[in-house]
């Protein structure tokens, strides 16, 4: 069983290239943080909303990244945007549930 954060924030239309920047840097801090295991990204370029859910080994490595992360994007969204980001954290129940955060996505025969 594996954990994951979900973050959802705005930056209204016409911002694509900066939800790009700020994804790929806030996907490399992340990376580097004790319990991660991926990451997958929403781009709605259409209402300017992006989301993303991080995957982690337990709610407390999904707690602490938060902690260190949170603020940072906070403080850059600022530049962008009055609308503070939301964010969620949910259980992971995995069918396979063998560690293979793809496993249950793929079919074998």
């Amino acid at each position: 069983m594996f954990h994951a954060r979900l973050v959802q924030y705005t930056l209204g239309t016409g911002q694509r290239l900066v939800a790009e920047k700020l994804t790929k840097e806030f996907d490399k801090e992340s990376r580097y943080l004790m319990g991660f295991r991926g990451n997958v990204y929403f781009f709605d370029d259409s209402s300017g909303e992006y989301r993303v859910v991080n995957y982690w080994d337990t709610k407390q490595d999904a707690e602490a990244a938060h902690k260190v992360i949170s603020p940072k994007l906070e403080e850059v969204l600022q530049k962008y945007t009055n609308e503070k980001p939301t964010y969620r954290f949910f259980e992971i129940f995995d069918v396979i549930d063998d560690g293979d955060i793809i496993a249950s996505h793929t079919i074998t025969k």
